[in-house]
C-alpha cells in the first residue's frame, strides 16, 4: 500500500485517506478510543508516508494510541480485524511486528527521547535521513518531553517533531502550556523552530507543510490542529460488575464523609470509573496530566502539609514513579494512600499494561503496607478501613481489571480461611486469584500481603508444604517473602512457588493468559 501510496500525484491524496479510513474503520471493532485518537491522524499519517521515505526514514510515534492507520498503511490492513486477540496485532506500536515500527510505545512521553537518540547515533554513524516524532498534546505534559525537548534542542540535530493537538488523550487535555496554547513560545525557548498549521486535517496542505519544515536545518517543529471523531457511545458505568465499578462506588462514600481528602490521578479517571465524581467532586478530584511522577510527589506534598492525598493510578504506571514512592513517600514516612487499578494480567492491552511488577518492588519498600482485596466486597472493606485507620506510611490497595461481586462491604481482616481441614499442605494466596484457584485442602487468602500479620508464623508451622499464589512475576513477592521468612524460621517445609513467568506475556483474555501461563492446573 505504501507503493501505491507513493504513486500518487498529490490531488489523489484526499480520496486515497478517504477510502483508508473506511477500511479501518470497518476491521476495527475494539478499544474504539484508541481508534478515534488514530483517525484523527490518518491525513498526517498518509502525508508523512507520502513524504518520507520509510522505513529507511525514521517515524516514531507516541503512547502508540494513534498507531492504527499506520499499521494498515504499512501492510497490516487484514490483520486489523484480529488486533488486540490473542495471536492477532498488538494495539501500539512493536518493533518486531513490521519494520515501519521503528519504536515500541506504550506509555506516553518517550517519543521526542528517542528521536535524541536517533540523532546522536546518527551522528556517530554519518547516516543521513529524515528523522521525526509524533506526539499529542497530552503527552506533552509528561515531564520526560520537555527533557527530551530541552536536550535535543541543544544538539543542533536535523529533526522534526511533530505536536499533534487535538485537545485531548483519554482524558481531557490539562495544563497551562495547553490552555494557553503556549505551544510556539515553550519550544523556541528550548532551541526550536515552530511552525504553526490550523488546517491539521487537510492532507494536501500536511504535505506541504511537511516538505517545507523537512528542508529546514536544525531541530524543527510542526504544531497542528486535529480533530478527533466521536465513535464512543457514552459512558456506561454498568452498576456492580467489576473491581473498578466497586472502586469508584465506595470512593464515592469516602470523599461524602471525609472531606479533607483528595484524589489525584495521572490523566486515569475517565478509564477507571472514577468519571461520575468528578461531577460530584470537582475540586477534590485533580488531573495532573500524564506524568505519574509529578502526581505521586504532589500527592507527597499534600499529605506533607497537613492534608490527606490518595492517588489512583494503574500498576503498570506506578513504575514510571518508582523513585518518587521511595524517596518522596515512603522516606518521609507520610501516609499518602494508593489505589492501584490493573493490578495483574490485564489482557488485551498486553504487555506494555500488564501490571505485574509491582507486587514484586512494593514489598521492598520500607514502611509500605500492601493489601490486595479478592473480590469487590474486600475491596470496598479496604477503602472504608484505610479512611478510618491512621497510617504511618504509604498503604497500596491493589485491584485487577476484572469481573467481580460486591455490595456488602467486608470488615477488614489482614488473613481468612477459605477452607481448612487436617491435611499438612497449605494453599497461601492473595488477590482475586484466591477466587479463582481451586480450594486446597487448607486454603489461606491473604487481604494484607505485606507486612504479615504477627501469627503468620505460627501457620506456616502447622504445615509441611506450602503453595504460594500469586499473579505477578520475578523472584521477590509474596513467594519470595514467605520463603525468606521459612528459612529464618528454620523451617523444614517445602514451599512452592506458582507465579507468571519471569517474561513480557502478550495480549489476549485475561483468564486464558493465566491459564497458559502457569496456573492451568488450579483454575
Amino acid at each position: 500500500m505504501i507503493a501505491d501510496l507513493r504513486a500518487l500525484e498529490p490531488p489523489q491524496l484526499e480520496s486515497f485517506t478517504n477510502s483508508l479510513v473506511e477500511q479501518v474503520v470497518a476491521a476495527v471493532t475494539d478499544k474504539i478510543s484508541h481508534l478515534e485518537s488514530s483517525l484523527a491522524v490518518a491525513e498526517l499519517t498518509v502525508a508523512l508516508h507520502y513524504v518520507l521515505n520509510t522505513p529507511e526514514d525514521v517515524l516514531v510515534w507516541d503512547v502508540g494510541h494513534q498507531g492504527y492507520i499506520h499499521k494498515a498503511l504499512t501492510g497490516r490492513m487484514e490483520e486489523l480485524v484480529n488486533m488486540r486477540k490473542p495471536g492477532g496485532l498488538s494495539g501500539f506500536l512493536k518493533r518486531d511486528e513490521s519494520p515501519y515500527d521503528f519504536f515500541g510505545a506504550g506509555h506516553a512521553s518517550t517519543s521526542i527521547s528517542a528521536l535524541a537518540g536517533v540523532c546522536l547515533a546518527d551522528q556517530v554513524s554519518g547516516k543521513s535521513r529524515q528523522r521525526v516524532a509524533v506526539i499529542g498534546d497530552g503527552s506533552l505534559t509528561g515531564g520526560q518531553s520537555f527533557e527530551a525537548l530541552n536536550h535535543l534542542g541543544s544538539l543542533g540535530a536535523d529533526a522534526l517533531v511533530i505536536i499533534n493537538d487535538n485537545e485531548g488523550s483519554i482524558d481531557a487535555t490539562i495544563g497551562a502550556l495547553h490552555h494557553q496554547q503556549s505551544y510556539g513560545t515553550y519550544v523556541q525557548s528550548l532551541g526550536w523552530q515552530y511552525t504553526f498549521l490550523e488546517q491539521g486535517n487537510d492532507v494536501r496542505a500536511l504535505v506541504e507543510a511537511l516538505q517545507h519544515v523537512l528542508a529546514q536545518p536544525g531541530p524543527q517543529t510542526l504544531h497542528i490542529k486535529t480533530k478527533r471523531p466521536d465513535l464512543s457511545p457514552p459512558k456506561s458505568y454498568k452498576p456492580g460488575t467489576t473491581f473498578q465499578w466497586w472502586a469508584a462506588e465506595t470512593m464515592g462514600v469516602v470523599l461524602e464523609k471525609n472531606l479533607d481528602i483528595q484524589l489525584l490521578s495521572p490523566a486515569m479517571f475517565a478509564g477507571s470509573g472514577f468519571g461520575p465524581l468528578r461531577e460530584l467532586y470537582p475540586n477534590r478530584l485533580i488531573d495532573t496530566g500524564i506524568n505519574e511522577a509529578h502526581t505521586v510527589s504532589t500527592a507527597a506534598g499534600i499529605v506533607a502539609a497537613g492534608g490527606k492525598a490518595w492517588v489512583h493510578i494503574y500498576s503498570t504506571f506506578l513504575q514510571r514513579a518508582f523513585d518518587q514512592l521511595i524517596h518522596d513517600v515512603a522516606l518521609q514516612h507520610l501516609p499518602v494512600v494508593f489505589l492501584v487499578d490493573r493490578a495483574g494480567v490485564v489482557g488485551s492491552d498486553g504487555p506494555t499494561h500488564h501490571g505485574v511488577f509491582d507486587g514484586d518492588f512494593l514489598m521492598n519498600i520500607p514502611g509500605a503496607t500492601v493489601w490486595n482485596p479478592r473480590n469487590g466486597n474486600e475491596l470496598q472493606g479496604m477503602l472504608l478501613e484505610a479512611a478510618a485507620r491512621t497510617l504511618e506510611g504509604p498503604l497500596f490497595i491493589r485491584y485487577p481489571k476484572s469481573r467481580t461481586e460486591g455490595g456488602t462491604p467486608k470488615d477488614f481482616v489482614a488473613y481468612e480461611w477459605l477452607q481448612k481441614s487436617e491435611g499438612s499442605s497449605l494453599w497461601l494466596s492473595t488477590g482475586a486469584l484466591s477466587d479463582l484457584i481451586k480450594k486446597g485442602q487448607n486454603h489461606l487468602h491473604l487481604g494484607q500481603n505485606w507486612p504479615f500479620s504477627a501469627d503468620f508464623s505460627s501457620i506456616l508451622s502447622d504445615f509441611e508444604e506450602i503453595h504460594v499464589f500469586e499473579e505477578s512475576t520475578g523472584f521477590g513477592g509474596l513467594a519470595g517473602a514467605v520463603s525468606a521468612l521459612m528459612a529464618e524460621l528454620d523451617h523444614p517445609g517445602k514451599c512452592i512457588t506458582h507465579k507468571l513467568p519471569l517474561e513480557f506475556i502478550e495480549h489476549g483474555p485475561r483468564l486464558e493468559l493465566l491459564r497458559e501461563h502457569g496456573f492451568n492446573n488450579f483454575l
